[in-house]
């Protein structure tokens, strides 16, 4: 769901008015179209997301002697901070808040974007025009887009993909404002400044201090969003159960669960997913007291909504792993306007296998992205030359690392976790935030995830790893924060991915669906798929295949049903490749 799109210094400021069901405000050359924005006259604001310490930012504004609407909201708390602390204003706004200000007298536009990259800021720029708005699709109707994928594009599709490189997308000049950035535009072009990021510090606190902060600080990021009254997923993991049980403890919550159809006769053990959800479900359930709700897809609904998830995301994104929180999210929206995700606690912790597993950790790339060579092998020899993937993938990489923060004197294992958790931050949990985010707000549903509070990330950065595995357990730092919530089978439950399906049944509709586009000379993407090779891995039973494509979840159906994404993406889109 869009929550805002504009164009500053645009020939006809009103080419985006129609882009978005919201009122629009022309201000000279420039518009803004939002729900909720605030102006004082020289300036329009408006800002989105949960702003933390509302109430002593107003005062402080009072304070300053800047006036502003008590009811406007977040908008105008914005819109006045920029007032009075001009371009630093940024750095005043706390919690999951992103914004966007034009300021007519000054002739210059701010775009910020929250700190830990909760809410989505996408733009385009050429000259002195930029075209903005939260939703990458939204941007392609602006007169200054260009509808193309070109090398680099298709590199970050099938090197990365679903992940991206931090202010990229596929799309040629579409960039993606990063996490506590702002982007400043003027009559003379656009700058972006850097407001924010996680820094390295020397931690100097005990165990037992540690785990009290911990606490401390999980349970103020969610009594700060309580109030809203909102649901919970339950998964029957450690970091679901805990939110549960911390937000069971100050009232009644509502709980809600996916599973698949004939999940149990198909469930098949592997080293990312140990066992099945449900057990674990129930026990919580039982023992929190929760109003609980199951939610169980079948085969057929969750290829269908494929499409629904790439237009949610406005890009290709983690195939049916995308489309069955959809479907999840729009069942919870009948009921619940909000609801609880444990989304991020294993970046902010580490639980990820490639915190644990030595291959992983010391592999020399991105741990996530699976076999290079596989996602080689299904493109045209002529396309693997020109695009040289493993090349593309490596360059990424190490610029990632080159780039990142380290603390003085820190060396060896301690070092390269270190260094994980970084690429994790800004590679990895992206993905999942977006995933989070944006199938949740086509569902109509807001999701909230506490484990991504910039204050608890900031800190758990610089907890050294013999903390954070606490007792030789990953995450054992959050389970020893939590103990005394849930009994030791709930609390030392090994880490388990969101449930997908293990179903033959999905298997062979995505294998039907790419036929059909290996038989359609006009699909764009056999452009550079190579025919042969798809159809041999599918016939294989996708053996070849098992080695995630990414993450923990894309194995198989996941890779062929990912290139349908793409391939729609391009449909869609009506984006020409430009090799």
């Amino acid at each position: 769901m869009m929550q805002y799109a504009g164009m500053f210094f645009a020939r006809d400021a009103r080419s985006m008015a129609n882009v978005m069901d919201a009122p629009c405000a022309i201000l000279g050359r420039h518009a803004l179209c939002a729900q909720g924005s605030a102006s004082d006259g020289g300036a329009i604001a408006c800002a989105f997301g949960l702003m933390r310490d509302a109430k002593s930012l107003a005062a402080r504004l009072r304070a300053g002697g800047i006036p502003f609407d008590p009811d406007g909201g977040p908008s105008a708390l914005a819109l006045a901070a920029y007032r009075l602390w001009g371009e630093r204003y940024p750095q005043y706004l706390e919690g999951p808040v992103s914004t966007v200000i034009i300021d007519q007298d000054a002739q210059k536009l701010y775009i910020t974007r929250d700190r830990m990259g909760e809410q989505a800021a996408y733009y385009l720029a050429r000259g002195a025009c930029v075209a903005f708005s939260d939703a990458p699709g939204a941007l392609l109707q602006a007169p200054i887009a260009r509808r193309a994928v070109d090398r680099e594009g298709l590199r970050e599709l099938l090197a990365l993909g679903p992940a991206r490189t931090p202010g990229l997308t596929p799309i040629p000049g579409l960039k993606s404002l990063e996490p506590g950035c702002m982007l400043v535009a003027g009559d003379h072009g656009q700058r972006v400044v850097r407001y924010f990021q996680l820094e390295a510090r020397p931690h100097e606190e005990d165990e037992a201090a540690t785990v009290e902060r911990v606490r401390a600080l999980l349970e103020d990021a969610l009594e700060r969003v309580l109030c809203l009254g909102p649901a919970s997923m339950l998964s029957g993991g450690l970091d679901s159960t805990a939110l549960t049980a911390l937000a069971a403890a100050k009232g009644p919550v509502e709980t809600w669960s996916v599973g698949y159809e004939q999940d149990q006769d198909h469930f098949v053990q592997n080293s990312y997913q140990h066992e099945r959800d449900q057990p674990y479900i129930e026990r919580a359930v039982e023992l929190l007291r929760v109003n609980h709700h199951w939610v169980t897809l079948n085969q057929q609904e969750l290829f269908d909504a494929l499409h629904p998830a790439m237009i949610a995301r406005g890009l290709p994104g983690m195939a049916d792993v995308d489309a069955s929180l959809l479907l999840f999210a729009q069942r919870i929206g009948r009921n619940n306007q909000y609801v609880l995700s444990g989304e991020c606690a294993d970046e902010v912790f580490g639980g990820y296998p490639w915190f644990h597993r030595s291959q992983l950790m010391a592999a020399d790339g991105f741990p996530w992205s699976g076999s290079l060579a596989l996602r080689e092998s299904v493109l045209r020899p002529s396309v693997r030359q020109v695009l040289d993937l493993p090349g593309y993938a490596a360059a990424r990489y190490h610029e990632a690392c080159a780039h990142l923060p380290r603390l003085s004197g820190e060396e060896g294992e301690q070092a390269r976790l270190r260094l994980l958790q970084g690429l994790c931050f800004q590679w990895f949990m992206p993905v999942l935030q977006d995933r989070a985010r944006c199938m949740c707000a086509a569902s109509g549903v807001k999701v909230l995830t506490p484990y991504c509070d910039d204050r608890l990330a900031q800190y758990l950065y610089n907890v050294p790893w013999a903390l954070k595995n606490m007792g030789g357990q990953e995450k054992g730092l959050l389970r020893q924060a939590v103990a005394g919530l849930l009994p030791p089978d709930l609390l030392q439950r090994r880490k388990s991915p969101y449930p997908k399906t293990h179903h033959p049944g999905y298997a062979q509709l995505v294998c039907r669906q790419m036929a059909r586009v290996l038989e359609d000379d006009s699909s764009p993407i056999l452009e550079v798929l190579d025919r042969e090779q798809m159809y041999r891995l599918m016939s294989g039973g996708m053996s070849a295949a098992d080695t995630p494509w990414f993450g923990q979840l894309m194995t198989g159906p996941q890779m062929v049903a990912y290139l349908l994404q793409v391939n729609d993406f391009l449909l869609t889109y009506n984006l020409e490749l430009e090799l």
